[in-house]
Formats: structure tokens, C-alpha cells, sequence
């Protein structure tokens, strides 16, 4: 039994120091960990800095040597014209494909139907709205054109082309909150062009691989200066052969070692400098079309709220959460040191934070993003967005419908569904041309979960959502006849106090007419699709006076049909129509 009491004090005198040691540790969350914290913190930021130097301070020599090059030696020159040529082809085409594959159309998923966007966003108001801010921003003495238009993506994005168009996403717009923002971020897109920063990015790539061989070079200069120096050393301190072979070989070592560090690839961070510089002229811009500066600080917290929530929301260039935070820290200088009294001055003046044109065109946008948010399951985007959206104009269906959709899908208290709730409710209310006839069917399904819920009401809900979806579905078909964008045309006329306003029909005693256009119209078209020539395609021809015949263009083919029909006699329209396509086909 001695030994066992001997074991058991022997292993208690083990385990003490042990618990006595973690009593000592201190606890998570402390003042010390915080502190260590703290300093690991500061050291990873000392340590980005320096880096950052560095890589300035290596952009700036090959910028340097590169410039230099190009003045100089005029096979560079021309290496770098042309590769700029290649890619203003490149950037000129990519505006071409968006320009002509612009389109929005409805689409109805189940119960749902909202306008999707392709390529350029459908709203003419807000695609004007942004250009003209953006136009007014461009420096006076730029000789450059540009333009500035929204392309629909929830991510938030902006790309800017040399050819000077910028692009800016409805993504990035909807997180913005003031116009200032978006002038500063228009302002900083279009300095990239001004700037010729991509000019300047083309030169230097194409003059980093000389001056690689150019550091090559010095390299091994340095590499057999070093190895020279090591003999002489080695010579020098063994006065033998062997000493100075060893002193070579050492030697040798040191130049490798020097060839190695100046071999290194060249890793430069192009976007560094150059958004730097289109940081420094986006403030003055803004400043100078009085726009309050003031604002720019909250567009950096923004984007690091909303990309801290959805990674993808950092997807584009804008949301790298190192650069937002050394922008977030530049600007505020700025306002505090360099601008102060010129900020100070402007603000006695008062300066332009929003317009009322500014909010109103936001509910339009808000409500299309969140729409894209929702169907990219971006939830919290689509939420903020909706939310903001009927904040500003409280009888727009749509975003009132889906709004409730993407509360009810990712809401998890008792508030959260009432909100759902009435946010369908207000949709039914608002839905003047019966187009969210979702709204009725998630209102019926949720107030039949309540507790004594009010049966007809319920049903009166679902015949209503079968009913509208039924007569929507017939009214389509006959708005494919009508501009894609009738939606944008629908919200200028409720904002111009005609709510209740509907498209005209023909009248159905001039519907031949139009048959009998439309037809032949068409069939040049196609003729033209099947020859895909560039010279026009051969026309058809009529009868003149002497019996010879002369070319008949489409137009003029229409034009005679349209003129062969006289007024308020349409009954002769199809005959007069068909004696008119006989005529068009008669040089097929």
C-alpha cells in the first residue's frame, strides 16, 4: 500500500504545477491576449507597408525605364503603338457585342414575372442620369470623349474600356447612398482614361521584359565583379593558388546571390499606383463640381459592411477589403489635411449631397438590383436593396412583392414574417396593371396559417392569382408586338400622374395595313439575313414607263404598298397586298 501512496503524491505532484500553471494562463479575451493581438495586428500592417513601398518604388523604375525606352528606341516605339492598337480593337469590339445584344424582356418563373436585363440596363432615365453626371466631372481641358452607362449585375463592378467608355453595375450603384458616391465613383473610373493609364499599362508590360534583360545584364556584371573580388581576397589572405580558388568559389557564391535577387520575377501591382492617382483626381473632380467629399469615407464603409456580409459582393475590383481600408485611410487625410480649408470654405457655400431626381431614379434601380440579388440568392443585397427601394416610393408592386419573397425565404422571427406579410399586402394594393399576381397567391398561404384566418379572404386571394395569371399571360402575347422597354414607358407615365395609363392598340380596321407592311418587310429582311453581303442586296423591280424596269429598295417596297392602299378602303388591303408581294418577288 506505501508504494501506491508514494504513486498517487507522486503523479498529484505532476498534475498541481500543471493545473497551478493553467490557472496562470491568462484567460481568452484578456487585456495581455488583446494586446498581443494588437501588436501582431501592427506588425502584419508595418509589414504590408513596407511591401507596398517597395513595390511602388519598383514600378516607378520600370516606369521610368520604360518611358525612356519609348522615347528613345523607335522599334519599342512601335512594339508598343501596335499592341495599344490591338487592345483599343479588343475593347472596341467588346462595346460593339453590348451595344447591339442590349435587351430586356419579361419573364415569369412560376409566379413570378420581372423584366430581365442583357448586357446594358433597360432604363433610359437612370442610363442617362449617370452619363450626364459622369460628363460633368471630365476635366474641361480633356481632349477625350466618354461615356458612362450602367450594365445590369448585382455584383458590384466598374471596368473601364480605353476606348473611353466606363461601366459601372447596378450592383455597385445600388450601394451607394448619395449622389456624391456615385460621382466620386464615376469620377475614378474616368480618370483611368484621362490619366492614360492604359497606355501606360501597355508600355510597361511590354517593357518588362527588357528591363528584365536589362537587370540580367547588370546581374552578371555584378556576378563576375564578385567572383573577380573573391579571388583577389582569397589570393590576398593565402598568398596560394588553392587560397584564391576558395576565394573565387566564395566569390561565385556572392554573385549568384546577387544575380538571384535581381533575376527575381518582377511582381509589380499595377493597380496600386494607378488607382491611387485615380483616387487623388476623383476627389479633386468631385470637389470641384461641389459635391460634398465628405461622402466618399461612407462609400468605403459601405462596401466593407456589405462585403464583410457576402463574400461575393467583393468580387469585383472595388471590394478588395486591404484596398478599401488604405483608400478609407487616404481619403480621410486628405479631408482632414490637404483640402481642409478649401472643404471648410465650399461647405459654408453648401454642397451637393443628393437631388431629388437622384433618390426617385434609385427606387428604379434598388428595386431592379434586388430582383437580380434575389435570383443570384444574394439575400442580403436583394433584402437592403428591396427594403431601400419601398422606402423611397411605397406604391411600386414589385419591389413590395419581392421584398416579402426574400424576407419570407431567409426571415427567422415573428417580425420577420409580418413584414413578409405586409409587404404582399401592399404588392395586391399596389399591383394597378395586375402583373405580380404572385403577391396574391404568398398572401393567401400566409394569412391561412393564422390563427381564425378569414376563409373567404384566402380564397378570394387565390382566384385572384389564377385569374391575373391567366389574363397576364394573354396580355403578353399581345405586348410582343410593343417596345421591349413598355416597362420604363409604364413607370414615366405613373410619374407623370397617369397611373392608370395603357398602351393603344391599333385599330383593328387599319390591322390589314400593318399585315401587309409587316409582311413584306420581312421579306427583304430575310433576303438580306440569306445574302449576308456587305453591298446591298439586289432589288426587286417595277414596271415605269417605256416597259423597262428600275431597282425597288425595301422601303420604297413598303412605300408602295403603303401608298396602294388608300385610306378607309382596308377591305382591298389584303388584295392590294398581295398584288404588291407578287411585284417584290418578281426578280426573285
Amino acid at each position: 500500500m506505501k508504494w501506491r501512496s508514494l504513486l498517487a503524491l507522486a503523479v498529484a505532484g505532476l498534475l498541481l504545477p500543471a493545473a497551478s500553471a493553467q490557472l496562470r494562463i491568462p484567460r481568452p479575451g484578456s487585456n495581455k491576449d488583446k494586446d498581443k493581438e494588437k501588436e501582431k495586428q501592427q506588425k502584419v500592417e508595418e509589414r504590408e507597408r513596407k511591401a507596398t513601398a517597395k513595390n511602388v518604388e519598383r514600378y516607378e523604375k520600370l516606369k521610368t525605364f520604360t518611358l525612356d525606352k519609348y522615347a528613345n528606341d523607335p522599334d519599342f516605339r512601335e512594339e508598343v503603338d501596335e499592341a495599344y492598337e490591338e487592345l483599343m480593337r479588343d475593347h472596341t469590339q467588346r462595346a460593339y457585342e453590348k451595344n447591339i445584344h442590349r435587351n430586356s424582356y419579361l419573364r415569369t418563373v412560376h409566379e413570378d414575372t420581372w423584366r430581365v436585363h442583357e448586357h446594358l440596363y433597360d432604363n433610359l432615365l437612370v442610363q442617362d442620369h449617370v452619363n450626364r453626371k459622369g460628363q460633368a466631372l471630365v476635366p474641361p481641358e480633356s481632349e477625350k470623349a466618354f461615356a458612362f452607362k450602367v450594365i445590369p449585375d448585382p455584383t458590384p463592378l466598374a471596368e473601364t474600356l480605353s476606348t473611353g467608355t466606363i461601366y459601372v453595375s447596378t450592383g455597385l450603384i445600388s450601394m451607394l447612398e448619395s449622389e456624391a458616391q456615385l460621382a466620386y465613383v464615376l469620377a475614378h473610373e474616368m480618370a483611368h482614361v484621362h490619366l492614360d493609364h492604359w497606355k501606360e499599362r501597355v508600355m510597361m508590360q511590354e517593357g518588362a521584359e527588357a528591363y528584365a534583360e536589362a537587370q540580367q545584364k547588370k546581374a552578371r556584371r555584378i556576378a563576375l565583379l564578385g567572383t573577380l573580388a573573391g579571388a583577389a581576397v582569397g589570393g590576398a589572405a593565402g598568398g596560394s593558388v588553392n587560397s584564391a580558388l576558395a576565394g573565387a568559389a566564395i566569390g561565385g557564391i556572392g554573385g549568384a546571390v546577387a544575380g538571384y535577387l535581381l533575376n527575381r520575377p518582377l511582381v509589380v501591382a499595377w493597380d496600386k499606383v494607378q488607382e491611387d492617382q485615380a483616387d487623388d483626381l476623383a476627389f479633386k473632380a468631385v470637389l470641384a463640381t461641389k459635391y460634398d467629399p465628405r461622402e466618399i469615407p461612407k462609400l468605403y464603409l459601405a462596401i466593407e459592411k456589405i462585403t464583410s456580409r457576402d463574400r461575393r459582393a467583393a468580387l469585383g475590383f472595388i471590394g478588395d477589403r486591404k484596398r478599401v481600408k488604405q483608400r478609407l485611410e487616404k481619403v480621410n487625410d486628405l479631408i482632414a489635411n490637404a483640402h481642409k480649408a478649401e472643404i471648410e470654405v465650399q461647405a459654408k457655400q453648401g454642397f451637393i449631397s443628393s437631388t431629388a431626381e437622384h433618390r426617385n431614379l434609385m427606387a428604379e434601380l434598388k428595386r431592379d438590383n434586388g430582383i437580380m440579388a434575389y435570383y443570384h440568392d444574394m439575400f442580403e443585397m436583394a433584402r437592403t436593396n428591396l427594403s431601400e427601394a419601398t422606402a423611397i416610393r411605397d406604391n411600386d408592386p414589385a419591389a413590395h412583392y419581392f421584398h416579402g419573397k426574400v424576407v419570407k425565404l431567409i426571415g427567422r422571427t415573428d417580425e420577420d414574417m409580418r413584414i413578409a406579410r405586409d409587404s404582399f399586402y401592399k404588392a395586391t394594393k399596389a399591383d394597378l396593371r395586375q402583373q405580380n399576381f404572385g403577391s396574391h397567391l404568398h398572401l393567401a398561404l400566409m394569412m391561412s396559417r393564422e390563427k381564425d384566418f378569414d376563409r373567404k379572404a384566402v380564397a378570394d386571394n387565390f382566384d385572384t392569382y389564377v385569374s391575373n395569371y391567366a389574363r397576364w399571360n394573354v396580355e403578353r402575347a399581345m405586348m410582343a408586338t410593343f417596345p421591349p422597354n413598355l416597362d420604363s414607358i409604364y413607370e414615366y407615365m405613373t410619374m407623370y400622374g397617369d397611373s392608370g395609363w395603357r398602351p393603344k392598340v391599333p385599330d383593328l380596321k387599319d390591322l390589314p395595313t400593318y399585315q401587309v407592311l409587316h409582311t413584306l418587310a420581312l421579306s427583304e429582311l430575310e433576303k438580306m439575313d440569306r445574302r449576308r453581303e456587305p453591298v446591298r442586296p439586289e432589288a426587286p423591280a417595277r414596271q415605269v414607263q417605256g416597259g423597262s424596269t428600275e431597282a425597288l429598295t425595301p422601303a420604297a417596297a413598303v412605300g408602295a404598298a403603303a401608298g396602294a392602299i388608300a385610306p378607309g378602303r382596308t377591305g382591298q388591303a389584303v388584295r392590294t397586298g398581295t398584288a404588291v408581294k407578287k411585284a417584290v418577288q418578281q426578280k426573285k
